[in-house]
């Protein structure tokens, strides 16, 4: 399973903001990503959720939420907890556009739209599933 420093990691460099010399995602200037991370996913995991495979459709099924007891040390070694497709194709353009937010208005609504973009593409390849429709008042 994808962890949350995976996800944080393609963000940053997503974003541009890791460092030039090693391409390392842990500076001074991403400690403040570092801190909201967990609660920004913690957003999005439940809306996505429903399309993993981990998604029970008959109900009962726990949506994964991400632990954070102490946001200056985030325990980024943790699974996202659904499938690697939905966590590598939706979370780090959606965690970019949301750490941006603050920053940079044009930037921020460029990757929000490249993680609709790719929701879009979660929906239309969703498996549907099929009902019968009940005439609770008869046929004309």
């Amino acid at each position: 399973m994808v962890t949350v420093q995976e996800i944080f990691d393609m963000a940053i460099h997503l974003m541009d903001e890791q460092r030039e010399t090693d391409g390392s995602t842990v500076t001074v200037d991403t400690s403040e990503y570092k801190y909201r991370t967990i609660s920004i996913l913690n957003t999005v995991i439940p809306r996505v959720f429903k399309y993993s495979t981990y998604y029970d459709r008959d109900g009962g099924q726990n949506v994964p939420i991400l632990v954070n007891y102490d946001y200056k040390n985030p325990d980024f070694d943790q699974p996202v907890g659904i499938d690697d497709m939905l966590a590598l194709a939706l979370l780090p353009p959606y965690l970019a556009a949301e750490l941006l937010s603050a920053e940079n208005d044009v930037l921020s609504a460029w990757f929000m739209n490249q993680y609709r973009e790719a929701l879009q593409d979660v929906r239309s390849n969703a498996a549907g599933e099929f009902e019968a429709i009940s005439t609770p008042y008869g046929l004309f």
